[in-house]
């Protein structure tokens, strides 16, 4: 029996192409012991070989780091997909099949999410429509970026909202030319609905958190950064649904919460974030290090907050929803406390408040995993502000498409200076920001490949329901802004994983956690243009396989 210098031998051996980070030359062995991987290459690993050791000889495929969602929202995509799910669909006459085919159970409400608005006739969902397809029952669908919902006559009535209701703070209550209210509710708007639906039971959360993990696994994913741990837009507290995961061992991947900042409190809120994070840190397979606060909305209902006006909309500039000077407080006091600001940043009025806020909230702690997520428009003198602070990009790439969404509910709203500086992961990459992958499921969809090849090629997956037309697949949006394969796999590996806190995750070295995966392809010798026909054989964590 072979062992190293403790004697032992490894627990398994996997041979063929191994890929030990996105920028060392692969090796062909590596070897696994107590969940960790303790030796590369085939005559270290063979060395370890002994009669209980478990040999994976002649994989077809390669052996990479597993990958890491630095920006996700499982148990809303787990909820989902247990409940009338749009989100593999793109068109209204599929939409109006799978709402009429959707058996909703006994619940008094109709529930369901994943719908695009460039579907609907001028790019709005009625309450009309839904009429039609569900009836007098009150139905609430909720959009793909999780920022409106569509809902139907019944809905509307049970909330008291009629064509004389007044906007909510931060929110929108869409109206048509005579002032009616059509059925979309936009933001804070939502909630007048959303705040009368009943809440899904602990059990069903749990269910929707494993369904989540399950499918996260299956495309090769180890670890997450859960965006948004607290009660919000309308889904119930999830920090004692992962305390139940985790407790019960159910919990197999490697997560990371960000804690909800709640935006209608104010800094006395710090002592319950102080409270959980304490005890997430006797959870197996989670911590609560980080704080999400919500700084804007999004483009496409013009809620992110941008610097110039919106194109046609003179005055327009959509919403910061935290005061900057208070968001200055609120990160001045957050990292005094050592925890790592997550904060969502579309518009570049709502990036620069945010690096303001940083950089007011010095000094700089050395291992700060300060980041903003989305970045959907930034201004270039912005940009090299990122490394500067040493604040992480945390991109979602599968955006940066020129699909019918884009195009048709985004970019009529953009100018032609905002236009330029859209997804800008090439500059950013160029001035020496960390990028860190994520997807923000269920906006979109979680795999890795399909955001590596937008992230290298800034054209669509050729399997995406989302774009299937021949111009976002073959038009790229701003190619300059596109990065190579190397950092588009480093970003969804160990990028992503340093932007999670699960240091160690995202490369294979010798002492670092066996969490790996198996792709049928190499995504470094196929063309660039083929990433998204990588697929995933085999996810491990800790050197246990949790999908084969």
């Amino acid at each position: 029996m072979s062992t190293d210098r403790s004697g032992r031998s490894a627990d398994m051996v996997l041979r063929g192409v191994v890929r030990p980070d996105a920028y060392t030359a692969p090796t062909d062995a590596v070897a696994v012991r107590d969940g960790v991987v303790v030796a590369l290459g085939r005559r270290a690993c063979d060395a370890l070989v002994g009669r209980r050791t478990e040999v994976v000889d002649g994989l077809d495929g390669v052996v990479t780091p597993g990958f890491v969602d630095a920006h996700v929202h499982p148990v809303m995509a787990g909820l989902n997909r247990l409940r009338c799910d749009l989100d593999d669909l793109h068109g209204l006459d599929d939409y109006r099949r799978r709402i009429t085919e959707h058996q909703p159970g006994d619940g008094e409400w109709f529930l369901g999410s994943g719908w695009y608005g460039d579907v609907f006739p001028g790019g709005f969902p009625s309450a009309a429509e839904l009429d039609r397809l569900v009836g007098a029952r009150p139905a609430v669908l909720t959009s793909h970026d999780a920022h409106g919902v569509w809902v139907n006559t019944a809905a509307l009535r049970r909330a008291g909202i009629d064509d004389a209701t007044p906007d909510p703070a931060g929110g929108r209550i869409h109206r048509d030319e005579h002032g009616h209210a059509t059925g979309f509710l936009m933001e804070s708007a939502a909630d007048l609905v959303t705040g009368l639906v009943p809440k899904p039971g602990r059990a069903e959360l749990v269910a929707a958190l494993l369904e989540a993990q399950r499918y996260l696994h299956s495309l090769g994913i180890v670890g997450w950064q859960d965006a948004a741990v607290g009660e919000m837009l309308g889904v119930p507290d999830l920090f004692p649904v992962y305390r139940e995961a985790a407790e019960s061992q159910r919990l197999t991947a490697k997560v990371t919460g960000a804690l909800w900042w709640d935006l209608d409190q104010d800094l006395s809120q710090l002592d319950l974030l102080l409270q959980r994070r304490a005890e997430s840190e006797a959870w197996p397979h989670f911590r609560a290090s980080a704080v999400k606060i919500m700084q804007d909305g999004v483009c496409e209902n013009l809620t992110a907050a941008v610097i110039d006006h919106y194109h046609g909309r003179p005055g327009e500039r959509g919403l910061s929803f935290v005061d900057p000077e208070f968001l200055g407080l609120i990160a001045k006091t957050l990292t005094a406390e050592g925890f790592d600001l997550h904060l969502h940043a579309v518009g570049d009025r709502a990036v620069r408040e945010c690096l303001d806020a940083i950089e007011a909230a010095a000094p700089r702690r050395p291992d700060a995993r300060h980041q903003l997520a989305h970045l959907d428009l930034i201004d270039p003198a912005d940009v090299p502000r990122l490394a500067e602070l040493g604040v992480i990009a945390n991109i979602q790439p599968l955006w940066a498409r020129e699909d019918q969404v884009l195009v048709e509910t985004k970019l009529p709203y953009l100018t032609d200076a905002q236009r330029r500086h859209h997804f800008a992961f090439g500059s950013l990459h160029a001035a020496g920001a960390e990028l860190a992958m994520g997807s923000d499921w269920p906006v979109s969809s979680p795999n890795p490949l399909w955001g590596m090849h937008v992230a290298v090629n800034r054209t669509a997956p050729d399997g995406d329901p989302h774009a299937q037309d021949e111009h976002a697949r073959t038009v790229p949006l701003l190619p300059d802004e596109g990065v190579d394969v190397a950092t588009a796999f480093h970003a969804a590996t160990a990028g992503a994983a340093r932007a999670s806190r699960l240091d160690g995750t995202g490369t294979l070295r010798p002492g670092a956690p066996a969490d790996l995966v198996v792709l049928d392809q190499d995504p470094f010798t196929v063309s660039p243009a083929e990433l998204s026909s990588v697929t995933v054989l085999a996810t491990y964590v800790d050197g246990t396989p949790v999908h084969h």
